[in-house]
């Protein structure tokens, strides 16, 4: 996550004397890591601070008021169409020839005199968004009531400032705050923090009945709760509605603008309820009942289950824990009485519930980091001191405190001597102790440290390499003595497979096929396309949707659907994907990863021999040479014995070529024929070899003779095949050349082109191979009713 902190902000907590770009790189060095950093400056000139003395309304207008504003040294009269205009307030007027923002094309204009209705304007009282401040408000600016009168806006507000981009790693949710940064600065420039607890005042002159219930403490460890009275909502001051826009957070009123105040300040997340909104004067903290609904803050019903922790009053859930409030509990410019909640929930609760709903917050992403529950109080009495100062409220409760389990500080007893091991440097214990200390940790001893470790650490340093890494860090990374290895470094075995992969995939992009990537997690259609059992499918069982269910068990019907996204923008598809597939074998044990090769070829021409030829590449090029092609068994999910062969070496079938039956035509709807191929990576390597084996150029030229066939549509190539190698050794080799089908050959029939190769330790005479030819075609009309064309 990232925060955008105020440079002038952090110097409220942290006394800094460095310059924003030498606290940037420092602080980056030794602690988070500083992104960006934006000069703040104000976007607008000739706009002053002025007293509002009088209001009339226009006489032309029913809309518009006529505002006479005092700026010390004159009296000038606007027209103004705010609603929330009144005499008394200190606002910021922009004289004739100011320069300010026009909020609808983000651009700047200059003010000039006007006639509006009829009636002389010879200024404007400005809205936030024309000053270049938070773009949405209910009407003009309204200052602090201190604010002195007839003094430039930019000054008073004094907006010459940084804004810095700071990423907080995941595993430091305390640094997410200013004052969490505050004592990472505090640390890293060795400076003391201005970091004090708030103080508020607690008494109470009336008390009003609120009683606080948690049925799940393993869910939510602390809940904190006080009631304030005589609450006065409205918005906030000028400050903090700058310090909230500026680190991106919407200004709505006085009261939620402070607990957004505290989750930057503290990284606290908090609620506000409207005390008088709560039935029965009670909080429940517990598991949403079957059928419950929340309409929450974002404006959207949720449906709940019995798996989402809620906060809820005597009779139904008034906020979804850690997550997001309730509409219907929401304070109001009605509110009298608050209910201040700052609470600690289990982050695999808050995390599940998020995802479950689909909503997501600043609060739940805090939440799921598992901030430590002793965060809360120094949070609600924040919260209660923000309100005395900001909204006139008055404590009318004690702090009710709901805490499972009394925190016990984690202590770690260490080694200095880890230090020198581990890093390679000797730091004195005193240095070690000193940056310990700056870090907040409590540290006594000598030759070994007994270490305290701060509340808001807990979660985080847990062992003594956890120290070594504190102390590394302030120290300095970049101050460690750098010295190349003496030894030789160790290199690791390659991974054989993985060699093989890349070796298939550069053959198979060398022969101009493009290399896909598709992801191992899919949807329910996939598994159904791949049609294995489902004792072998690995179900995800907390996927993020419905398109990332299962894990993939073939490559095929993405390869598939592949050609299916293309197959109409394209004449030629050839693609490819190495990957691996994932198949149980037995129940509630892990599943069995397998590496995978598998394609498809879509040509003009005749897509069986292409994919043929394309497979008799590979293992060519893998130095494979003892292989077979043999039919099918029976037919595969993806292919039909009549148009299919199987990949066979020494009676292990490798993997498999052919066009895609009917069934996965039909249903990736392809409109021509597609041929794919299927190997396992595992078994290709098994009889791959680095080294090709020489094969002489034959010493005696061969003959080569053309036959054409008519045969039976379900006569298959194989057979043909092994008809003619048997007839004599003289038969080298025997290639598929065309298929022909038309009516004139007959119901059922088919012609068959194919080339016969004939080698022999000498030079043949064109006799003896005519004689070896025509035993061929009579054994092919013997075994398989063949007619010569």
């Amino acid at each position: 996550m990232d925060r955008k902190i105020s440079y002038n902000w952090l110097k409220e907590y942290v006394k800094l004397n460095a310059t924003v770009e030498e606290f940037a790189k420092e602080f980056s060095l030794c602690s988070q890591s500083v992104e960006r950093v934006k000069k703040i400056q104000a976007h607008f000139s000739g706009v002053v601070t002025a007293k509002i003395i009088a209001i009339v309304k226009h006489p032309n207008a029913d809309r518009l008021q006529l505002a006479t504003v005092d700026t010390g040294k004159e009296k000038i009269t606007v027209v103004c169409g705010a609603p929330n205009i009144a005499v008394g307030q200190i606002v910021p007027l922009a004289k004739v020839g100011a320069e300010l923002i026009d909020p609808k094309v983000d651009d700047k204009f200059v003010l000039e005199k006007g006639v509006i209705r009829g009636v002389e304007s010879a200024g404007m009282i400005c809205a936030p968004d024309e000053l270049g401040f938070w773009p949405e408000h209910n009407g003009i600016l309204v200052l602090e009531s201190d604010t002195p009168v007839g003094k430039d806006l930019a000054d008073v507000l004094k907006l010459d400032d940084y804004l810095m981009d700071i990423e907080i790693t995941t595993n430091r949710p305390d640094a997410g705050s200013l004052v969490g940064l505050a004592r990472e600065a505090a640390a890293v420039f060795d400076v003391d923090n201005k970091i004090d607890l708030p103080k508020p005042n607690l008494k109470l002159k009336t008390e009003i009945p609120l009683s606080v219930e948690v049925k799940e403490s393993k869910l939510c460890p602390r809940y904190q709760a006080v009631v304030m009275e005589n609450i006065k909502v409205g918005p906030s001051p000028f400050w903090l509605q700058w310090r909230l826009s500026q680190a991106g957070i919407r200004p709505i009123n006085n009261l939620v603008d402070i607990t957004n105040y505290i989750l930057l300040e503290f990284g606290q997340p908090m609620h506000v309820f409207d005390y008088d909104k709560l039935q029965g004067q009670k909080i429940v903290v517990r598991k949403a009942k079957a059928g419950e609904k929340i309409l929450a803050l974002d404006g959207k019903n949720y449906q709940l289950s019995a798996d989402n922790l809620v906060i809820a009053d005597a009779k139904d859930p008034v906020a979804v824990a850690g997550v997001m409030g309730g509409e219907l509990s929401a304070v109001s410019a009605e509110t009298k009485t608050i209910v201040f909640e700052a609470a600690n929930f289990n982050p695999v609760s808050v995390r599940k519930t998020a995802r479950a709903l689909n909503l997501y917050s600043e609060s739940s992403s805090l939440f799921e980091k598992n901030l430590s529950a002793e965060g809360t109080f120094v949070a609600i009495l924040r919260a209660v001191e923000l309100t005395q100062q900001l909204a006139g409220g008055q404590t009318a409760s004690p702090i009710i405190d709901v805490y499972a389990q009394n925190y016990k500080p984690k202590k770690i007893s260490f080694d200095p001597a880890n230090i020198k091991r581990l890093l390679g440097v000797e730091i004195k214990i005193k240095q070690i102790k000193n940056i310990l200390e700056r870090l907040g940790f409590e540290v006594s001893g000598s030759n070994t440290l007994k270490i305290t470790v701060p509340w808001y650490r807990a979660n985080d340093v847990e062992y003594d390499h956890d120290i070594v890494e504190e102390v590394a860090r302030i120290y300095g990374y970049h101050n460690l003595p750098v010295e190349l290895p003496s030894s030789e470094i160790p290199v690791r075995a390659k991974n054989p497979i993985l060699v093989w992969e890349d070796k298939i995939k550069d053959i198979l992009v060398g022969a101009g096929l493009t290399e896909t990537y598709n992801y191992s997690m899919v949807d329910k259609e996939m598994i159904e396309a791949a049609n294995r059992p489902k004792t072998e499918v690995v179900k995800i069982s907390n996927p993020l949707n419905s398109e990332i269910e299962f894990m993939r068990t073939d490559l095929e019907p993405q390869i598939l659907q592949g050609v299916a996204d293309n197959i109409k923008r394209f004449n030629q598809i050839e693609i490819f994907e190495v990957s691996n597939v994932y198949r149980l074998q037995k129940a509630n044990d892990l599943p069995v990863e397998q590496s995978c090769l598998a394609g498809a070829v879509v040509d003009k021409m005749d897509d069986f021999l292409q994919v043929k030829g394309l497979v008799e590449l590979l293992l060519d090029k893998l130095a494979i040479t003892d292989y077979q092609f043999k039919e099918l068994v029976k037919d595969n999910n993806y292919c039909s014995v009549q148009t299919a062969l199987t990949v066979v070496i020494k009676n292990e079938v490798i993997g498999y070529f052919g066009l895609v039956n009917q069934k996965n035509a039909s249903r990736f709807s392809f409109d021509r024929p597609v041929a794919i191929f299927s190997f396992v990576v595992e078994k290709l390597a098994k009889y791959a070899s680095d080294l090709k084996p020489f094969v002489p150029i034959a010493e005696f030229p061969n003959a080569q003779r053309d036959l054409a066939i008519v045969i039976d549509a379900e006569v298959k190539w194989q057979m043909i095949v092994d008809a003619v190698k048997s007839v004599d050794p003289l038969v080298s080799e025997i290639k598929y050349l065309s298929t022909y089908v038309d009516k004139s050959l007959g119901e059922d029939k088919k012609s068959l082109a194919f080339r016969v190769t004939f080698q022999a330790e000498r030079t043949l005479k064109s006799e003896e191979v005519d004689v070896v030819l025509e035993k061929i075609i009579k054994n092919l009309q013997t075994k398989l009713n063949a007619i010569l064309r």
